[in-house]
């Protein structure tokens, strides 16, 4: 901000010492004054204070229902969840746990309590036609993103990893939550989608292309600059590239994934050896991998997001390029094969969709056919349902927040009238969905 005065070149020797004089005497009443204001309004909030300034949390107490926690243990029956303000305060038989008497009561005898899940792969803002890519604006992509957030919420799913979407949407979006102006899901974007000149991304909405390590590095920091704690990369990039933004990421405390495998006619299968070489905790998709980068995957703990389900319906549709099918030897085998394959050397994977255009309207249903795209694969029901939950808070690096029904953690969980071991079908339709300790009937 300017001040009022200023002097320019002209030294204050040549002011006349009266201005001083009086603008002294004009500031120090003017202090006084503030200072006299300021007391008597202490003074009456002193006196209005009520004992006990700090605004007692609600206390909820969910009752008598079958708990999945989320951590792999076997249900819990006749459970009982005391959830104060946004936390879960404690968890256990009926019985055990004390129930407040001031508790609101939510009963949920002959129900199922699971952890809200975790869509850790989606591009939110996502144009539905290349039309409305044309015309698109940062106030339609933001609107478009909400109403996906929302469909989520009333679906069971309470937080997202946001892979490359509008900057500003995203930013309008989390600032919008951050000031309580919106009510919706728990966002994590990764901001631009960072790739190079002519790289898989380059020029749609949600990316930028930088080249050389330095500009990789620069990316990042911008990123972090524009208030984004997860950072992604796309191929093709050196291992010189993918390293700087590695490193730069782990520096300001951000996660970093990259898109795994080639993709596109262009880009090479050796991505994925690359980005784990360089350091990234997460791969996106299963995607042309040999074992011996399925072995370091293990060996170093990267997760893995697969996405199969967008694959599958892209296979049904025709829209796998014929020279991946033709000369690199792409099919829906390939990804099931590189999914087992990491299950046996248990890779940790959560569930994400990654369903853009066209494929939007496939949500919310997709998410749910992803589990059971994993549960056909081999796994158990329980090893899908701690994919779409502790495993999602994993990934994101907030398993000491998310993801579980223990106390201590965030109370994120959802309510339903059947018992989702016996059938996935049984998902997406909750009775009730608590979000920060909010109930949502639906």
């Amino acid at each position: 901000m300017r001040p009022r005065y200023s002097f320019g070149t002209n030294s204050p020797t040549t002011w006349p010492i009266g201005f001083f004089i009086a603008r002294g005497s004009y500031l120090l009443k003017s202090v006084l004054l503030a200072a006299l204001i300021f007391s008597s309004i202490l003074s009456a909030t002193a006196q209005n204070k009520p004992a006990e300034s700090k605004e007692k949390s609600v206390v909820v107490a969910v009752v008598g229902g079958t708990l999945i926690d989320g951590t792999g243990r076997e249900p819990l029956a006749n459970a009982v969840i005391i959830i104060e303000g946004d936390k879960i305060k404690e968890v256990g038989p009926a019985g055990k746990v004390k129930i407040p008497k001031e508790a609101q009561k939510i009963e949920a005898t002959g129900k199922w309590i699971l952890p809200g899940f975790i869509d850790c792969h989606i591009h939110l803002s996502a144009e539905t036609s290349d039309l409305e890519y044309y015309r698109d604006s940062n106030s339609l992509a933001t609107l478009r993103a909400l109403q996906l957030m929302n469909t989520y919420l009333r679906s069971g799913v309470t937080a997202v990893r946001d892979v490359g979407s509008h900057l500003e949407a995203m930013q309008a979006l989390v600032r919008a939550q951050s000031n309580g102006y919106i009510d919706s899901i728990r966002l994590y974007p990764c901001g631009h989608l960072i790739t190079i000149t002519g790289g898989h991304g380059y020029g749609m909405h949600g990316s930028m292309a930088v080249d050389g390590p330095w500009e990789w590095r620069k990316a990042v920091r911008q990123m972090y600059a524009a208030g984004f704690k997860h950072i992604k990369i796309s191929p093709q990039f050196t291992l010189e590239e993918a390293r700087a933004a590695v490193e730069e990421a782990r520096m300001l405390g951000l996660h970093i994934t990259a898109h795994g495998g080639g993709f596109s006619d262009t880009i090479p299968p050796t991505m994925t050896r690359i980005a784990v070489e360089a350091g990234v905790e997460c791969i996106e998709h299963w995607n042309e991998m040999t074992d011996d980068v399925l072995d370091l995957m293990a060996e170093r703990g990267v997760f893995d997001v697969p996405t199969l389900y967008t694959y599958y319906a892209s296979y049904q549709r025709n829209d796998i390029s014929r020279f991946l099918i033709e000369k690199r030897g792409w099919s829906m085998a390939m990804h099931d094969t590189l999914f087992k394959k990491a299950y046996q050397r248990k890779i940790v994977m959560g569930i994400g969709t990654d369903a853009n255009g066209e494929y939007r309207e496939l949500y919310p249903q997709i998410y749910f056919e992803e589990m059971k795209y994993f549960q056909r694969l081999g796994m158990s029901p329980m090893e899908v349902i701690v994919c779409a939950t502790k495993n999602g808070a994993r990934i994101l690096g907030l398993e000491d927040e998310l993801g579980t029904v223990e106390a201590g953690k965030a109370a994120d969980l959802q309510i339903l009238k059947a018992n989702p071991l016996q059938s996935f079908d049984n998902l997406g339709r909750p009775e009730t969905v608590i979000l920060r300790g909010q109930v949502y009937k639906f």
